[in-house]
């Protein structure tokens, strides 16, 4: 990226579509990557805490995701929004810190591997733990088995899992942030599911 000047003030930066800004910024435009930054700083951190469970930590996972965006700023070429390219970004360098963390590099994790039980183990389908959990939100020791629970999940799991349900993102979403079929993002977020269901089987019956 050149380091040209660009006559446009804050106002018209903060009127500007992503897209817009983006190409500010490729320009030489460091105030339009900074607004990009203001933007999406809240939900970049939102994420990386949901996956590291340590303020710290997340915010090293931010300004390293946000670091690497702009060295790499011109590579986005616009084919997915920005905001999905930021969720990629910041999940790889949340998960990268989750294989630091666990060392989880020296032990790689098979989807089968996991020797989950059946759907109908507990009764019903995978998804009536969270209905179960959430009846039983104001159980503070429940509460922090489902945290546990979550942040014991293999990365690859649990990153389908945050942004689905945390963040709220669509299946299609997913698919386009962890560059995967929305297939295989419901089969993730499935063994994710049983696998918390699983563990958390014995505080929810």
């Amino acid at each position: 990226m050149s380091s040209e000047e660009i006559n446009i003030s804050d106002q018209e930066r903060r009127e500007l579509t992503d897209e817009e800004l983006v190409i500010l910024a490729q320009g030489g435009d460091y105030a339009a990557y900074e607004e990009i930054v203001l933007r999406y700083q809240d939900k970049a951190f939102r994420l990386a805490y949901s996956l590291t469970k340590n303020d710290a930590e997340a915010q090293d996972v931010v300004q390293e995701a946000f670091l690497n965006m702009y060295r790499k700023l011109d590579s986005f070429q616009g084919d997915s929004q920005f905001g999905s390219w930021m969720y990629r970004v910041v999940v790889n360098a949340g998960l990268m810190r989750l294989r630091k963390r666990r060392r989880l590099s020296e032990v790689p994790v098979d989807d089968e591997g996991l020797n989950l039980p059946e759907d109908d183990y507990y009764g019903g389908s995978a998804p009536q733990w969270r209905v179960r959990a959430d009846e039983a939100v104001q159980n503070r020791e429940l509460r922090q088995k489902i945290i546990e629970a979550v942040d014991e999940l293999p990365p690859k799991y649990q990153s389908v899992f945050v942004l689905k349900e945390v963040e709220g993102l669509k299946l299609s979403e997913i698919a386009e942030v962890l560059d995967l079929s929305v297939g295989g993002v419901k089969s993730r977020l499935h063994r994710a599911r049983l696998h918390l269901r699983a563990t958390l089987g014995p505080y929810l019956s």
